[in-house]
């Protein structure tokens, strides 16, 4: 929601910004050619030319991203989310443009480490606390605004609630006026009696909630604009909406999307590819070649193949194959027909018990984050029998397939791995899956990945 300040809020996001890089890229300068007068030397005019191209890339990529969005109510860490999208795509198109110019020898990498390292901790501590100081400058009430309620519903209700407890949205409520008031918020009169007071109350908004098509719509929107009030309207839907709740329109028509999903735009999407290809990669060229042998022997302790497949739902639903080291026994039961593990489950193989303990079981799924089929930060996949299963029981459950499946994800750091026991179990799984859906960032993925590694090392009593 725009106020009269967020274009200056905006304006000062995007300046600190411009400051903080070209602070970095003098200072990179300083460190690297602190015995060299560049005045006298060839590398001026490239140094030039490279500090023209990161200021308008990191524009650029900083209007795309929106970074400099405050908000109504300051977020931090989605703030420091947006930026580390940014830097890392800055990267991206600077070795773009070193490539297709073919100028990476005239620049010294030295520079470019030192120029990154010190961009990077300073835009980030920038947006932190920038927003951290915005929030807490409105949790005291300055810079905030007056406000109005008028009418009733739930919504309205709902907004009283918040108004009362939470200050850092920088809306004071200074009066409510209905002829059925809500029975939790006190009443400062009917409706006729605002006509009075609008006067007085010196308010900059006004929220109103009334039922569809009622004529009060139009006559107190008239009226809010004769005494240079905003209007706001607080539709009452009867539905649970999220936070994240979009609105777009088709010609006149409004259309409001429930769920925002930053994984539905293409950049984010070539972000996260990205990560999954390197990281993949990392994994496959550095730890499998000492690895792969020794887990090997470790699964030919019991009789059976070293793998074990089987069909999973991915994006949007479509099949394929996963693979994961074998640990139980396959005697009886074929590996495709495999049924859940439970703990202290017969079937597992002594050496299988320590392995999946330790998650190294799930280490040939780096092959299916590879070929796309699965993500390295994603809802684990379920069987399919169980998937069917479970979307009879929980009613977002299949809204986990709208991203790829991850070798490891939200529900599994927050501990809600292994077993499922309980309904209430499968439901918190899924809540923590869908949050990830509506909030992902790079940020968020390398906390879960930083957060998967401590688990690996140290798993909790869940693991089985």
């Amino acid at each position: 929601m725009q106020t009269r300040y967020t274009p200056f809020l905006q304006f000062v996001v995007l300046l600190g910004d411009m400051l903080l890089l070209n602070l970095s890229f003098i200072a990179a300068g300083a460190l690297r050619f602190d015995d060299l007068r560049i005045q006298d030397t060839e590398y001026y005019d490239y140094y030039v030319q490279l500090a023209v191209f990161v200021n308008l890339s990191w524009l650029l990529l900083s209007v795309t991203f929106k970074t400099y969005r405050t908000g109504l109510r300051p977020e931090p860490r989605q703030s420091v989310g947006k930026v580390l999208n940014v830097y890392l795509a800055h990267i991206f198109l600077l070795l773009l443009f070193f490539v297709s110019l073919k100028r990476s020898d005239f620049y010294s990498r030295l520079f470019l480490v030192y120029f990154y390292s010190l961009m990077g901790v300073g835009v980030f501590l920038w947006h932190f606390y920038f927003m951290r100081l915005l929030r807490a400058y409105r949790s005291r009430g300055k810079g905030g605004r007056n406000v109005i309620l008028l009418g009733q519903g739930q919504g309205l209700e709902r907004l009283a609630d918040v108004l009362k407890t939470e200050n850092d949205y920088g809306l004071r409520l200074v009066g409510y006026y209905s002829n059925t008031p809500l029975g939790k918020v006190p009443v400062t009169g009917s409706e006729d009696l605002l006509e009075e007071d609008i006067h007085r109350l010196e308010a900059d908004e006004l929220y109103a909630s009334f039922p569809a098509g009622d004529p009060r719509w139009l006559k107190w929107y008239a009226l809010a604009d004769k005494h240079l009030i905003r209007f706001r309207m607080v539709p009452d839907l009867g539905l649970s909406l999220t936070s994240r709740l979009q609105i777009d329109f088709i010609e006149r028509i409004p259309v409001l999307i429930q769920r925002q999903e930053p994984l539905e735009r293409y950049h984010n999407r070539v972000l996260k590819r990205a990560m999954d290809v390197f990281f993949s990669c990392l994994m496959i060229v550095l730890v499998f070649p000492w690895l792969f042998p020794i887990l090997a022997l470790m699964a030919k302790s019991s009789k059976g193949p070293v793998f074990y497949k089987q069909q999973r739902a991915g994006l949007n639903g479509a099949h394929f194959t996963i693979y994961k080291f074998r640990t139980l026994k396959t005697d009886h039961t074929p590996l495709t027909h495999l049924s859940p593990v439970v703990t202290g489950d017969s079937r597992i193989t002594r050496m299988g018990k320590f392995m999946r303990k330790h998650s190294l079981d799930e280490l040939p799924q780096f092959f299916n984050v590879l070929r796309g089929d699965m993500s390295m930060v994603g809802p684990r996949p379920h069987m399919l029998a169980h998937t069917n299963e479970y979307r009879k029981q929980i009613d977002r459950f299949i809204v986990r397939h709208f991203v790829k499946p991850g070798i490891t994800g939200l529900a599994q750091i927050k501990g809600y791995r292994g077993e499922v026991q309980t309904t209430a179990d499968l439901e918190a799984r899924i809540a923590a899956d869908v949050y990830y859906i509506e909030n992902w960032s790079l940020l968020l993925d390398i906390r879960i990945l930083a957060t998967t590694v401590l688990k690996v090392l140290f798993p909790d009593e869940r693991a089985v």
